[in-house]
């Protein structure tokens, strides 16, 4: 894949392309409203892209939750509920709205929090007091109590990719020995 980048009038839209496939903007399509830019690339991957991506971004799951998953604390082994979300969950915000809005797959909001929050989805909300909030999305490694931001990599070829292990708080990166 590679990312095709055109400048909108308001901002920067961004569109994965197949490997060796090409798309020729016509200058006056630089200057449009980033809505509308959007709208015209979406309009353009739906044609380009082959049906098994479609189907595989139609299936992806926005939130994962799991109950009773086991983390090592300093008091020693806890009992949590888990909950998975690309970004995080915003504080502030009712929790069971975020997760059933998140389940919903609403494609019609233009900004999805839990996909793209930045500052208001680093927290964990204060609702959850015995939940793990795991997460990517932010390109930094941040553990902070149930609080997990595994995004070392950020996406960037040149930095290595982590995972945590649970319930013993391990982490694993594909650059690690492990023999």
């Amino acid at each position: 894949m590679k990312r095709c980048i055109c400048k909108a009038g308001y901002g920067v839209v961004g569109l994965m392309l197949p490997k060796g496939l090409t798309v020729k903007v016509p200058f006056s399509m630089l200057f449009l409203p980033l809505d509308l830019m959007e709208f015209l690339m979406d309009l353009l991957f739906m044609k380009v892209a082959p049906e098994d991506h479609k189907k595989f971004l139609a299936d992806v799951v926005w939130v994962h939750e799991e109950d009773d998953v086991c983390i090592e604390t300093q008091e020693g082994v806890k009992h949590c509920k888990l909950i998975a979300v690309h970004a995080g969950l915003e504080k502030g915000k009712n929790v069971r709205e975020q997760l059933e809005f998140l389940k919903a797959k609403d494609v019609s909001v233009p900004q999805v929090t839990g996909l793209s929050g930045r500052k208001n989805v680093w927290d964990i909300p204060e609702e959850l007091t015995e939940t793990i909030v795991v997460s990517g999305h932010h390109g930094k490694l941040h553990i902070e109590g149930l609080r997990l931001i595994i995004d070392e990599g950020g996406g960037l070829e040149r930095n290595p990719l982590a995972a945590i292990v649970l319930p013993s708080m391990k982490i694993v990166r594909d650059t690690d020995n492990l023999s």
